[in-house]
């Protein structure tokens, strides 16, 4: 979505880019890898020898007024935009190994983070065509987090975020999907990474004969051939159907720790060196649903109880906004976990880091 005016237009990328590139300029953060944009802007094109902005307005000039009266609104508005990026990569399906998977989940989640912290730009849009492998002279390889168009200002914008679907359906938050009235912050992002690193835990890295091909990748169709030829993952749900069944299929696996372990993480691939990414999956989990840094936590309880909250988000019922709001007397997880958001942040950012320093001696296979 983009502004007619460009410059009050508070989500322009490129404008977000630049804002990251000059805060990292002068505050020079340390080991950070980061999209360095190098020039972009709106692009024009020549109508009668006069430059026009290349937006939906200039495209429907002389459009009938039925199709005007459509894209005429604010909220359908949009600007063709070209970015020049100084630092490139392959796509993350490009990853060989679980040891190289962590290294660079690990660099883009501590960019986020640092964007978080310095700049106060929040991405909404972890997935897994917004990382790039990075392949470094040395051999060594990092993550970088790319692709901010659906970043906001936090400092700017905090009542736009509120109930704003944003994001890659595989990979959004329950608090996104659910479309709750509370303001998200970077523990959706952190909660989208938690996805994603399931998604690649299940089909597998490199060449070890359990990937899916694409034709499998993208019907959702038997992620594991071999081991589990007989039994489709749940995760695979989360890829395809509606966005009410993609809620209410993370709203299963996700319930209890218990439904986490046996819908998600017992259907990593076989076929990789996975104990790794099991227990990283299982302490993101437990560090984003059970903190105990939450007075109390409703959403990832151990056992088979419902979360009365997220039950009642399904059916309608009143959302309140934080913890002590007096419309409804049921306890918002997600309200309780956006108090928090800061220390939990830190807690998941140890948490991704202790798993890549761990892995530092550890036999590079896939």
């Amino acid at each position: 979505m983009a502004t007619r005016n460009a410059s009050e237009d508070d989500r322009d990328e490129v404008k977000t880019l630049k804002k990251i590139r000059d805060t990292f300029k002068r505050e020079k953060p340390s080991g950070i890898l980061y999209p360095k944009i190098v020039v972009g802007g709106r692009v024009s094109f020549n109508r009668g020898g006069q430059p026009v902005e290349d937006t939906t307005s200039a495209i429907y000039v002389g459009a009938n007024d039925e199709i005007l009266a459509i894209v005429s609104s604010d909220s359908l508005f949009r600007a063709h935009r070209r970015i020049v990026m100084k630092t490139i990569g392959e796509p993350l399906c490009t990853v060989r190994t679980v040891k190289e998977f962590v290294a660079i989940i690990y660099d883009a989640m501590k960019c986020h983070y640092t964007v978080v912290k310095l700049c106060k730009i929040l991405h909404r849009d972890i997935s897994d065509n917004n990382i790039l492998v990075v392949r470094m002279k040395d051999g060594t390889v990092r993550g970088l987090l790319i692709d901010f168009d659906c970043a906001i200002d936090i400092s700017k914008d905090k009542e736009g975020v509120r109930g704003e679907m944003t994001g890659t359906r595989p990979f959004m938050s329950l608090n996104n999907l659910l479309r709750s009235n509370v303001t998200c912050t970077s523990l959706d992002d952190w909660e989208s990474m938690l996805y994603l690193l399931c998604w690649y835990a299940t089909i597998g890295f490199g060449t070890n004969g359990d990937r899916p091909n694409e034709q499998e990748l993208s019907t959702g169709q038997k992620l594991v051939k071999e081991q589990e030829r007989l039994e489709q993952p749940p995760i695979a749900r989360w890829r395809k159907g509606t966005l009410v069944a993609i809620t209410r299929e993370k709203l299963t696996n996700l319930r209890s720790l218990d439904n986490f372990k046996r819908d998600v993480v017992r259907k990593f691939n076989k076929g990789t060196n996975n104990k790794e990414l099991k227990d990283l999956a299982l302490e993101l989990y437990k560090t984003l649903f059970k903190n105990g840094k939450l007075e109390e936590i409703y959403h990832g309880t151990e056992g088979e109880e419902e979360d009365p909250s997220l039950i009642a988000f399904l059916n309608g019922q009143p959302q309140p906004t934080s913890v002590d709001d007096d419309e409804s007397n049921i306890a918002n997880p997600f309200a309780l976990r956006a108090e928090k958001w800061e220390q939990i942040s830190d807690d998941l950012l140890s948490v991704i880091e202790k798993a890549n320093n761990d892995m530092v001696n550890w036999k590079d296979t896939p």
